[in-house]
């Protein structure tokens, strides 16, 4: 009797919706590639703003992409701690930019940064995207290709700018020291290279591939390991060691515990030694991260260090708001902190991810952050012995690679993508095994409303670009002002605040083109506007209490006492700032208040004693008070500061006032033997004699 036949497997059903899948997933790699690649020389804020920009358009297709997938195929909601705590991330953002102290920034982001919730909307979209459109591990080579070959470009613009060839020409740094690439810093540039690097060593490790293939990720992590030791960023080093980290034990994890494996793992150690010595010993990156050793600028990292834990200790549940750091820094900021870094500098990060989170977002945040790399580890850990576990195993190794050079690094456009791609791959793994607790049935759409849909949020982008628009008219308004043609700077400036009605710097600009037209009554306006959206800004504060003093010269009714309040909301915007209490005692002094003068000097001085200016309004401030011997003392005191002969010569006068000739004298000598032709002095010694 002849067998019956066996009927043929019948084939897995294709999965609906494939196309927009891959639609979805190509929208992805654009995103990463402008990430990288994108800089626009013509704005005011030439990488962040352009990458933020363009992004941001391309997200609505992307939007689009996602929603006829989600209408095609049905919605499902999955569960498992690694969703949970991606969720939960996401919504305490969500909340933590409702109860911040500026929304605005909060949705937006600051100024120079632009990683608000709206950005962090982007990304965990993209995040999402990649989960629904890889089929893990089917088309995660699509992103490895697209980081490689943007990582492959950014190197060889690094390479044209250390060797002094770059087609732009940058005012403020030299990339020939430091390349930045299209990063526009040298450390967002080496934290991109250190998890670049990371990444090859860990396809090479895990990932089998063709010799070809191999060849070409041995070239890219070399090309980003040579780059990394150009660049000179610290906190590459703390990368490379958690990437290294993490891909050992997850090797080992693999491989097992027995003695050829150990073997290899105490052979790859030794190697790894070596390279370090190597670094240390024989590179400029090596040679920075021994400075540290030395105590080597480290102090101002312990500034901004303390001043953000103050700032999570003073609001441990919600932190100050997301992304709201620049919002709350100021309060923070000691003295000691402006003769570290210069007057008037600020932060707009901690420096450090984990202190940044804490302070932001508070406790919450900071444990939905940690809980969301445990579930991506603990996933990753249980899944590495699988055959096709290695994707997930480089976007780890990657991740920790970033996170651990965010220990002493800001976040960025370029580079804060990073995560949220290598989160991405590991829902799109989890995805597959996931509980889903609820489902909507799909809709059967014709082809053309899925096109439609698509392009409909697709052209959402076109008015997506103001901001770029609006950025470019303010570095024209700039550049105007630069070349003293105040008419063409006011027009500039008011077409930013048009377009981009809620930038404090775009009206600020506004003012102080106004004021050269001149037009005071409009600059005090428009000041006020920037000290509105940005009441955490001192300049903008002092700009509106100097144009207050102006209408107080003219008599104006209550002009003087807004000038006053102008400057005390600078003062409280940003307490231990000295240059504040100065710019606030010669509004004092033009109104001829000197005691009031006199005291907001001294805070001046206690704050920073080494400005010779703060003792010249003091001392005069004291004299117009009667008070010679105060006005002397704070003449000697600041000369014994500051070693100036500006002082020794306001000092001789108070003298010779005083007729105290004989100090006067020896006074003079002192600054004739600093500076032999020093007119002043030389004046003054011809008056009252050289005896």
């Amino acid at each position: 009797m002849a067998r019956a036949r066996k009927k043929p497997p019948r084939a897995q059903p294709v999965a609906r919706g494939v196309f927009f899948r891959e639609v979805a997933l190509v929208i992805v790699c654009v995103e990463i590639l402008i990430f990288i690649l994108s800089f626009d020389p013509s704005i005011l804020n030439v990488f962040d703003l352009t990458k933020a920009s363009f992004t941001h358009a391309l997200a609505w297709a992307l939007l689009g992409a996602l929603i006829v997938i989600a209408l095609g195929d049905g919605v499902r909601i999955p569960v498992s701690p690694l969703f949970i705590a991606f969720f939960a991330v996401v919504a305490t953002e969500v909340v933590t930019t409702i109860t911040a102290e500026n929304q605005y920034v909060a949705l937006y982001g600051e100024v120079g940064r632009y990683l608000g919730l709206t950005t962090h909307a982007v990304l965990g979209l993209i995040a999402v995207a990649i989960a629904v459109s890889i089929d893990y591990p089917r088309r995660s080579s699509w992103l490895a290709w697209t980081v490689g070959a943007g990582a492959a470009l950014a190197g060889l613009y690094a390479i044209q700018q250390a060797t002094g060839h770059d087609p732009v020409q940058w005012v403020d740094f030299d990339p020939r020291i430091r390349p930045f690439s299209s990063f526009g810093n040298a450390d967002f540039y080496g934290q991109f290279l250190a998890v670049v690097a990371t990444a090859c060593v860990a396809v090479l490790v895990f990932v089998r591939q063709r010799l070809w293939l191999m060849g070409v990720v041995v070239l890219l992590a070399v090309l980003n390991t040579a780059l990394m030791l150009v660049v000179q960023t610290r906190g590459s080093f703390l990368g490379i060691a958690a990437g290294a980290l993490v891909m050992a034990v997850l090797w080992l994890r693999r491989a097992g515990l027995s003695r050829r494996a150990l073997t290899r793992f105490g052979l790859a150690a030794a190697f790894a030694a070596l390279a370090l010595v190597v670094t240390l010993v024989a590179t400029p990156l090596g040679s920075r991260l021994l400075d540290i050793g030395r105590g080597v600028g480290l102090r101002d990292r312990v500034l901004l260090y303390q001043s953000a834990f103050q700032m999570f200790l003073d609001h441990p549940f919600l932190g100050v708001g997301f992304e709201n750091f620049a919002v709350a820094y100021p309060r923070y900021q000691q003295a000691e902190w402006f003769g570290i870094a210069g007057m008037n500098t600020t932060n707009t990060s901690a420096h450090d991810w984990v202190l940044h989170v804490a302070a932001t977002t508070g406790v919450v945040g900071l444990l939905a952050n940690l809980a969301l790399l445990g579930a991506f580890t603990f996933h990753v850990w249980r899944r590495a012995r699988d055959p096709d576990s290695a994707g997930v195993i480089v976007a780890l190794a990657a991740a920790a690679a970033f996170y651990g050079s965010g220990l002493v690094l800001p976040g960025a456009q370029s580079i804060q993508w990073i995560p949220w791609v290598c989160v991405g791959v590991a829902l799109a793994s989890e995805l597959r095994s996931a509980r889903i607790v609820a489902a909507i049935p799909p809709l059967r759409l014709p082809g053309m409303l899925r096109l439609l849909i698509v392009v409909g949020l697709a052209s959402v982008a076109f008015g997506q670009l103001g901001s770029v628009q609006a950025n470019r008219a303010a570095k024209s308004a700039e550049s105007s002002l630069g070349g003293a043609n105040a008419a063409r700077a006011v027009d500039l400036a008011r077409s930013a605040t048009t377009i981009d009605p809620g930038r404090a710097v775009y009206w600020n600009d506004l003012g102080r083109a106004l004021e050269l037209v001149p037009d005071l009554g409009g600059a005090r306006a428009a000041y006020r506007q920037a000290t509105t959206r940005s009441p955490y800004t001192p300049a903008f504060w002092w700009n509106l209490g100097r144009m207050e003093l102006e209408f107080a010269k003219q008599n104006e009714p209550g002009a003087r006492d807004a000038a006053y309040e102008s400057m005390h909301r600078a003062i409280a915007a940003d307490p231990q700032n000295p240059d504040s209490f100065d710019r606030f005692a010669r509004i004092q002094f033009s109104v001829a208040d000197y005691a009031g003068a006199l005291e907001s000097e001294r805070q001046a001085i206690a704050f920073f004693p080494t400005i010779a200016g703060y003792y010249t309004v003091a001392s005069e401030s004291a004299r117009l008070l009667r008070d010679t011997d105060a006005a002397i003392d704070i003449l000697h005191r600041g000369i014994a500061a500051t070693d100036s002969n500006d002082l020794r010569i306001a000092l001789a006068h108070r003298l010779i006032e005083a007729t105290r000739l004989v100090e006067a004298r020896q006074v003079l000598r002192e600054a004739l033997a600093k500076e032999p032709s020093n007119a002043a002095a030389l004046e003054l010694q011809k008056q009252i004699g050289a005896q």
